[in-house]
């Protein structure tokens, strides 16, 4: 009976594992609930405004930017949906955060647990949010030849 002996480890090793990762995972919902209570997440995008430049975003892309970051990207998608319907950002700042996010979200969370399970935090941080603001820049950069070579021949757009 090798398979049931298999079976056995699996279904312990993976409940270690799940219990590990509630260890670490719920603290930190529980922080981000504080956060969202207190507002917290709101006076630190005011801060990152200037980071913001860097992406070639406006200022208020930094909070819905911010809150993918932290919170993931169903919180930050639905900011994203709000901003869309209130025509605070543009199609090109909504897609330039959703290349970011796509790259770099949750990344509190998922940076604990991959280091819980013994991945380099610094490392992980480190690329991720390099490769995010490369392909974020590259989206911009072409984002922004299309849109001027669309107008340079009188607002045609390539098939």
């Amino acid at each position: 009976m090798p398979y049931a002996l298999i079976l056995k480890e699996a279904i312990l090793q993976s409940a270690a594992t799940i219990g590990r990762i509630s260890q670490i995972l719920i603290p930190i919902m529980v922080v981000l609930e504080i956060a969202r209570k207190f507002n917290w997440l709101e006076k630190l995008a005011a801060k990152i405004e200037p980071a913001i430049k860097i992406l070639t975003l406006p200022p208020e892309a930094a909070f819905p930017l911010l809150a993918g970051l932290v919170f993931g990207l169903i919180y930050g998608a639905g900011l994203i949906i709000d901003f869309s319907r209130r025509g605070v950002l543009s199609k090109r700042d909504l897609t330039l955060i959703g290349v970011f996010l796509s790259i770099n979200h949750a990344l509190v969370e998922d940076t604990v647990i991959f280091a819980a399970l013994g991945a380099s935090p610094f490392i992980l941080v480190f690329c991720r949010f390099l490769l995010a603001v490369v392909f974020t820049r590259t989206a911009a950069y072409l984002w922004d030849k299309y849109n001027l070579k669309s107008t340079e021949e009188g607002g045609k757009t390539p098939n």
